[in-house]
Order: structure tokens, then sequence, then C-alpha cells
């Protein structure tokens, strides 16, 4: 993958959560700088969202451990480079299991 296709993807990744994020009645504090979002919940569970462009990879810390993701053309998806799970599926029940939130990819 070349460094402008993966900054698209992850500006578009980013750009996504963020404003899915925003749209929750939970109405979670959420910051972005640098690269990173930080998302704060109403029960004070913190997530956080980073790029990590030497890697190519995006890395999400949640009270469930630490994921960390690269792009799979095929699936169209962030897997996480373990297990293989997809980041959508596994952010879905981390804030479930965590925040108390539910979540979905549809507007």
């Amino acid at each position: 993958m070349t460094a402008a296709a993966y900054y698209d993807l992850i500006e578009d990744t980013f750009d996504r959560v963020e404003s899915l994020l925003e749209a929750l009645e939970d109405d979670p504090d959420i910051s972005v700088a640098e690269g990173v979002i930080n998302v704060k919940f109403s029960n004070g569970i913190v997530f956080v969202f980073s790029r990590q462009p030497p890697t190519e990879q995006l890395w999400l810390a949640t009270p469930g451990g630490g994921f960390h993701y690269q792009w799979d053309d095929q699936a169209r998806d962030w897997l996480d480079t373990k297990t293989q799970e997809s980041f959508r599926d596994v952010l879905v029940s981390e804030l479930a299991l965590h925040a108390g939130v539910e979540f979905s990819w549809q507007d």
C-alpha cells in the first residue's frame, strides 16, 4: 500500500468513527489531536483510536485490551493482526461491553 492510500483509508475510517460516535445518545466527550481520537463515555470508560503511519496500522485501546489492525483489501476493512477479526465487529462489541452503548456502522 502506498502512504497516500494508507492516509486516505485511515482518514475515512477516523471521520466515520468520529461522526458515528458523536451521534450516540450517550454523548461521549470526543477529542481529536495529532492522529488520535480520545473518547470518554458517561461511565468514565475511555477508548483511544490512533494512527500508526510507520506500520500503516490503526490501533484501538479499550478496557478490553489493545488491538492492532492492518487494512485488508479483500475484506474492505481493518483486520486484527493477531485474530483477523474485523475492526468494525470488535468496536461494536467493545462499546457494548465496556461503555454500555449500542453502536452501528449504519447512519
